[in-house]
């Protein structure tokens, strides 16, 4: 009978994912994210606490990719909705730095669903808000990078759903940037034909 229960119990832990007997391993980065957000989140007026926050938020495509948009669901995947609504609150006392790096990490990116999307929306809203600030940051990058960047925020399933979008081309042509407006057009008007194809 022992014999029989060594085997089962070998047997047990060797058909058990090794992330459900240790745990999965947060990447550095997710850890800092997630440790940084912790003490915003127990003192979200606070300035520092606001800067370390964005400060540490993920800088690129890559770095938002493996924190909040891991293939196995893992890291901050789960929470990734708060973390990154609240990243995008703080648009409201430090603009010019959660524009800049919502567009570094958006510049490259393609559309998925949770916390890609909701970096797009993010991003639209910030451009109808702040839409000088939004146009800056956009002339800033190169051609392709701003072709990138308008194509994945026009990525959506049904534009008539996303009020959002067309509202920044109209933010954008009464900034007097139709050049600019005209290109998220198209990018609309591609994506919708897709859509129908």
């Amino acid at each position: 009978m022992r014999k029989g229960l060594l085997k089962l119990i070998l047997f047990l832990v060797l058909i058990t994912p090794v992330s459900l007997v240790f745990g999965q391993q947060l990447l550095a980065k997710s850890k800092q994210v997630q440790s940084v957000y912790s003490q915003f989140l127990k003192n979200p007026k606070s300035q520092t606490c606001q800067l370390n926050y964005i400060e540490v938020f993920p800088d690129d495509t890559t770095q938002f990719l493996r924190v909040f948009a891991s293939a196995d669901f893992g890291q901050l995947y789960q929470d990734s909705y708060n973390y990154i609504e609240d990243f995008f609150k703080l648009g409201k006392y430090h603009t010019v730095l959660v524009i800049n790096k919502s567009i570094d990490i958006g510049k490259n990116l393609r559309w998925e669903a949770d916390a890609v999307g909701y970096l797009q929306h993010g991003i639209v809203a910030l451009g109808n808000k702040y839409t000088s600030l939004f146009i800056l940051k956009i002339n800033s990058l190169s051609p392709d990078e701003q072709s990138n960047l308008i194509t994945f925020l026009a990525d959506v399933e049904n534009h008539d759903a996303y009020p959002e979008y067309k509202q920044l081309i109209k933010s954008i042509k009464a900034a007097r940037r139709t050049d600019l407006a005209d290109k998220f057009i198209t990018a609309m008007n591609q994506r919708e034909k897709q859509h129908h194809d």
